[in-house]
């Protein structure tokens, strides 16, 4: 009996692995709510019961991930994987038959989550330009002004703070070179760090201590190793 369910749960976390794989092919016709659902499924399913401190900034990407994670209480990591199928198939009811082409694992990032309004690209300041992570685009205004480089939007967020919650490392990059303030802090007195630690993104998360990037606390009196995600605590 043990050796039957044993098998009955691997081959529901091979059925998962598929399913989770396959959602990269249906990004792009998901919105916003049901990207965040399947986050919160996935979260559940490989981690369990969120177990991480609540971002406190205001309607930032981190924020609406985690609520969509705590938002599931104590389910069960199979209940998630069982609810993860079934909402893909709902989806896509063929989806088994194309989810074995490619072998392409499948990571929430706060990038897949365009929630922003659209607005031409002649209108575009280089704070759009660095929520789009078109570090391109970055580094060619920044190579003929620093305008705007440290200057906060209405949440007190300046270009290096979306840079982080997009996770976008060239764009980091581009930004620090040409002077941004690593440790500038928002209105909630969160940096760089602490956005590219809650949200999981270990790459950029190295590169900014790899500058000296300081542990300050927030308002809440958190660093950004205490609201880091769970993979990422020992980089710190």
């Amino acid at each position: 009996m043990a050796d039957e369910s044993y098998s009955e749960i691997t081959e529901l976390e091979e059925t998962f692995s598929r399913a989770a794989n396959h959602l990269q092919s249906m990004v792009s016709n998901l919105d916003s709510g049901q990207l965040l659902a399947f986050y919160g499924l996935y979260k559940q399913a490989t981690v369990g019961i969120c177990n991480t401190a609540k971002p406190s900034w205001y309607q930032t990407q981190a924020k609406y991930k985690w609520e969509a994670w705590k938002a599931l209480g104590d389910m069960t990591k199979e209940v998630a994987m069982q609810n993860y199928v079934s909402a893909i198939t709902k989806l896509d009811p063929n989806w088994e038959q194309d989810a074995r082409v490619g072998n392409k694992s499948w990571n929430a990032v706060s990038s897949l989550l365009k929630t922003d309004v659209e607005i031409s690209d002649n209108e575009k300041t280089l704070l759009d330009w660095v929520k789009d992570g078109n570090d391109k685009r970055v580094w060619e205004i920044l190579s003929t002004e620093a305008k705007g480089l440290n200057t906060p939007d209405e949440d007190g967020m300046m270009p290096i703070h979306w840079a982080a919650d997009r996770g976008s490392l060239p764009t980091i990059k581009c930004l620090i070179e040409h002077g941004a303030d690593v440790d500038a802090q928002d209105n909630d007195g969160q940096t760089a760090l602490h956005y590219a630690a809650s949200c999981g993104h270990a790459e950029v998360v190295g590169y900014l201590l790899s500058v000296g990037a300081k542990l300050l606390k927030d308002n809440d009196g958190f660093t950004a190793k205490d609201i880091a995600d769970q993979d990422l605590v020992a980089m710190f």
